[in-house]
């Protein structure tokens, strides 16, 4: 039995961290393929660079959008970097689906680049409200229980007192 299935699918939980090196050509991008289970997840992603003195971009695209990209439109781009030699990014996912971290070398750079990188996803914390049917409910339900309450409080006590 393969564990290859077993450990993709225990990668792509949320708050488990990948760990990538990629080689990048000069004056050139890479990519990475990062799947969001969920709208409103947090993609974390932390690189570093050899050799220090270069410089990189590191963007987060919908992966549908990477062809745009690769013909020179940068108009897509949900967010990036600026060109550094390493750093951090942290991104909501705007809907569930497929994403890419792009790692761009800088145009006019004279050496290929490696990059270390570290991508997790974080859940998003949605607050969820109850319906207008179900708060209705819970209101109606609080206000008899309250009442009944004080009603059978009033009960008891008017049994308690001697009277006159």
């Amino acid at each position: 039995m393969s564990l290859l299935p077993l450990s993709l699918f225990l990668a792509s939980a949320f708050g488990v961290a990948t760990h990538y090196t990629i080689d990048v050509p000069r004056s050139d991008w890479s990519f990475v393929d990062v799947a969001s289970p969920e709208a409103n997840a947090v993609m974390n992603c932390e690189f570093e660079i050899a050799p220090e003195i270069a410089q990189i971009r590191v963007a987060w695209i919908a992966r549908k959008d990477l062809e745009l990209f690769r013909s020179g439109a940068r108009d897509r781009i949900l967010t990036a970097s600026v060109f550094e030699g390493g750093g951090k990014l942290r991104q909501l996912a705007p809907a569930a689906g497929d994403y890419a971290v792009v790692v761009e070398n800088l145009p006019g750079a004279g050496s290929a680049v490696k990059v270390k990188m570290k991508v997790w996803l974080q859940p998003a914390a949605n607050p969820r409200y109850a319906s207008p049917q179900r708060r209705l409910a819970v209101i109606l339900i609080s206000c008899l229980v309250f009442f009944g309450t004080v009603s059978f409080s009033a009960f008891k006590l008017r049994h308690q007192t001697p009277q006159q």
